[in-house]
C-alpha cells in the first residue's frame, strides 16, 4: 500500500507540475489528488523538492525506455523508414503524454533552483536520441543516400527540426500543427536525402 501511494503521489505531481508549474503546485493539492492528507506525503518524500526531482527522474526513464523500444524495432538497411519512425514517435509522445506537458513547462519556464538539473536531464535524453541518429546515419551512409553531411551535422539537423516541432505544438491549434508538421518533414527530407525525399 505504501509503494502504491508513492506511485500515486508521483503521478499526481507529474500532472500538477505540468499543468500549473512547480511554484504554483502545493503539497496540499498533490495530497488531495491522491486522496490522502498532506502529512501523509512525508511518509514517502521529505519535501516538494524531492517529489519534483523524483518525477523528473521517472520522466527521463519513461522517455528513454520509449526510444529504446523503438530502436529495437528498427531494421538495418532501411534508414529512411527508421528516421521517420523516430520522428513519428517524437511527435506522438509530444502530443499524447503527460510527460510531454511537464517537459514543455520545465524547458520554457524552468524553476530557477532546478535549472541546472533540468538541463542535465534534457542533455541526457538528447544523448539517447543522438545515439539512435548515429546508427541511422551509419546505415544510410553505407547506402549513400545522404547529401554531403557528416553524422554530427545530421544529428544536429534532426534535433533542431524536432526542437522546432516542440515549439510549434505549444502555439498552434492541432489541425494547423499537423499541416505544418507534414510540411516541415517534406522539406527536411528533400534537404537531407540525395533523391527526392519522401
Amino acid at each position: 500500500m505504501k509503494q502504491n501511494n508513492k506511485y500515486k503521489i508521483k503521478q499526481a505531481a507529474l500532472c500538477l507540475f505540468g499543468l500549473k508549474g512547480y511554484e504554483d503546485t502545493s503539497l496540499h493539492e498533490i495530497a488531495s489528488s491522491v486522496g490522502i492528507k498532506k502529512p501523509s506525503l512525508y511518509n514517502h518524500f521529505e519535501s516538494k523538492e524531492e517529489i519534483f526531482t523524483s518525477v523528473l527522474d521517472d520522466l527521463l526513464v519513461t522517455e528513454e525506455t520509449a526510444y529504446k523500444q523503438l530502436k529495437e524495432t528498427m531494421k538495418a538497411g532501411f534508414p529512411k523508414d527508421n528516421l521517420r519512425k523516430l520522428f513519428d514517435l517524437y511527435c506522438q509522445r509530444l502530443m499524447t503524454t503527460e510527460e510531454a506537458l511537464l517537459w514543455k513547462r520545465v524547458t520554457f519556464f524552468p524553476p530557477p533552483q532546478f535549472k541546472r538539473l533540468i538541463e542535465e536531464k534534457f542533455f541526457q535524453f538528447e544523448q539517447s536520441i543522438t545515439s539512435i541518429l548515429f546508427d541511422i546515419y551509419e546505415d544510410g551512409s553505407k547506402l549513400n543516400i545522404f547529401r554531403e553531411v557528416d553524422k554530427i551535422e545530421f544529428s544536429a539537423s534532426f534535433l533542431c527540426l524536432v526542437d522546432g516541432i516542440f515549439l510549434e505544438h505549444h502555439y498552434y491549434r492541432e489541425d494547423i500543427f499537423q499541416k505544418r508538421k507534414n510540411s516541415v518533414w517534406k522539406v527536411y527530407t528533400l534537404g537531407i536525402f540525395r533523391d527526392k525525399g519522401e
